[in-house]
This record gives structure tokens, C-alpha cells and sequence, in this order.
């Protein structure tokens, strides 16, 4: 099950290409043939002078080849140490830019499809919407992180591991709305007063998008299970199987409440599941002056 993404499109995150691998400079071949070379001919055209000349160009290989060596070793280490501060660094803005983008996603979402209890405050600035809210859980964010700089890394390389753990971060929301189409029958199973309260809470979201009461009820009806019963004893179990058997009507949806409170929706779009979501309660006491939306 998945957020709705109604709201603002989420953002695609360019993520930073894997460190170079330094490329030493070449060996200098030719300044060293041409140094031995001059040391030769200098040799055999000054006779006595030869070998001094001879040294001073011994002298000069020596150096480039020190030099050669050492820019070999120090420069392709610092060039390296170089590249990883840089690529740690950039991992660190996507780091932060994730985080910040994932805080402003569950605020955008929460604003555009708030819960059951949250509409007494906020109903006068909704959107209108064709989703009924369910409750929240961990649904896609929408949120692309783009490139793969693993691929050029080693294969011991502790980055892949934060990588990883960076797409998973940002691939998910865990306290996103997780929603069904407005017109979507919905049943609440659970003990009385608890399943009562979600159900009020679900059908108040119905009659704000213009639903009739009567036509609410219809469409979000509950089945009152034992107090006593832990959550995974009753999943697509009871209610399907009373369906299947003609004893209840086929809905789209089924929500499950344990009693712990805890629920999961056994059921989406007609076909069985098993997704955790936080659900909202609503009272159904009647408030004064006004009217209650009564449980089945």
C-alpha cells in the first residue's frame, strides 16, 4: 500500500559519482634515453671530461626517475585521500537533503490527507480529495535517489553499505496516510467500542466529501470480535470466511484492530494483505449540541 501522491510530486536526488581512481603521470621514458644517451655521446667525444659529464647526466636520470617514484606514491595517496573527502562529503549533503525532504513529504501529505481525529481543525482548509484515509504506516515516499556509484567501488568498500541503507531510508515514509479510493466499502473489525470508534472516524471523513449519513454507513460497516483477542487471531480469518459464506457482504477493504489497538489491513482493493497502519480513534459519545456518528 502506498501514500497517496496527489500532493506536490516528490524531488529526484542526484547522487555523487564514486571516486576516481588517480592516475599516476607515465614513466619518463623519453627524458631518461635522452639523458643516457647524452651521457654516452659526451663520453666518447670528451675522452678524460666524459665521465664527469657522464655523472652529472647519471645525476639528472636519478632525479627524474626520484621524482617520477615519488609522485607515484605520495601523489596517487594524497589524489585518493583527496577524492574520498570529497565523495564522503557529498554523501553527506544527500544525507542531509534526504532527511530534510522526507520531514517536509510527511508534513505535505499530512496536510493534504490528515487522519480522522485531525479533522475538526483542519477541515475548513482541506483539499478536496478522492482518497479516504485509512490511518498511517510505512508507505513509498516517491523520493528517486539517481546514479550508482557502488558500481565503481570495491567490492569491500564500507560505502556500499551506507548506500544502501541511504536508498532504503529514502524510498520510504513510516508515518505516511495510507489511503483507499473515496468510494471504497471498508469494514472494521474489532471490539465494539473500538471498532465503532475508527468506523466514526471513517465515515465523518465520508460525510465531509458529501456523503449522506445514510450512504456512509453503508459504505463503512464494522464486525465486533472478543476483546481478547490478539490481532493476527482475527485476520482475514473471521470476516472473510463469514463472507465467502454469504453470512456478510464482500467489501473492499477490511481493518483489523487488536486489542492492543494495534491494526492491520487484511484486505485492499478486494485482494488479501498484511499491512500495519496506525489508525485514528474518534469519539462516538455524543458532544453537546450535536450529533454523534452512531456504529452500526
Amino acid at each position: 500500500m502506498s501514500a497517496i501522491t496527489t500532493a506536490p510530486s516528490a524531488p529526484t536526488i542526484p547522487l555523487p559519482a564514486p571516486p576516481e581512481r588517480p592516475r599516476p603521470s607515465p614513466a619518463p621514458v623519453v627524458t631518461v634515453a635522452a639523458a643516457a644517451a647524452a651521457a654516452a655521446a659526451g663520453t666518447h667525444a670528451l675522452g678524460s671530461a666524459g665521465p664527469a659529464i657522464g655523472g652529472v647526466v647519471a645525476g639528472v636520470v636519478l632525479a627524474v626517475f626520484g621524482g617520477w617514484l615519488t609522485d607515484r606514491v605520495l601523489g596517487s595517496g594524497l589524489a585518493a585521500r583527496r577524492e574520498r573527502r570529497r565523495f564522503d562529503a557529498a554523501l553527506d549533503e544527500v544525507e542531509h537533503e534526504v532527511g530534510g525532504l522526507r520531514a517536509a513529504r510527511r508534513r505535505e501529505l499530512d496536510d493534504w490527507y490528515p487522519t480522522a481525529d485531525r479533522l475538526g481543525a483542519a477541515e475548513g482548509s482541506l483539499p478536496r480529495t478522492s482518497a479516504l484515509v485509512l490511518g498511517r504506516g510505512r508507505a513509498s515516499s516517491g523520493i528517486v535517489l539517481d546514479g550508482r556509484p557502488e558500481d565503481g567501488l570495491r567490492a569491500d568498500d564500507p560505502s556500499r553499505a551506507r548506500l544502501e541503507s541511504l536508498r532504503s531510508a529514502a524510498a520510504v515514509l513510516d508515518e505516511a496516510p495510507l489511503c483507499v479510493p473515496l468510494g471504497s466499502s471498508v469494514r472494521v473489525v474489532g471490539a465494539p467500542v473500538v471498532a465503532d470508534s475508527v468506523a466514526a472516524g471513517l465515515r465523518r471523513q465520508l460525510r465531509l466529501a458529501g456523503a449522506s449519513r445514510a450512504q456512509a454507513e453503508q459504505v463503512i460497516t464494522t464486525v465486533h470480535s472478543s476483546p481478547f483477542r490478539a490481532v493476527g487471531a482475527v485476520a482475514v480469518g473471521d470476516a472473510d470466511r463469514d463472507a465467502s459464506a454469504g453470512h456478510l457482504p464482500t467489501v473492499d477493504t477490511i481493518i483489523v484492530i487488536g486489542r492492543d489497538g494495534q491494526a492491520v489491513v487484511t484486505r485492499k482493493d478486494g485482494r488479501p494483505c498484511r499491512q500495519p497502519l496506525r489508525v485514528a480513534f474518534v469519539s462516538v459519545v455524543e458532544p453537546a449540541g450535536g450529533s454523534r456518528e452512531p456504529p452500526v
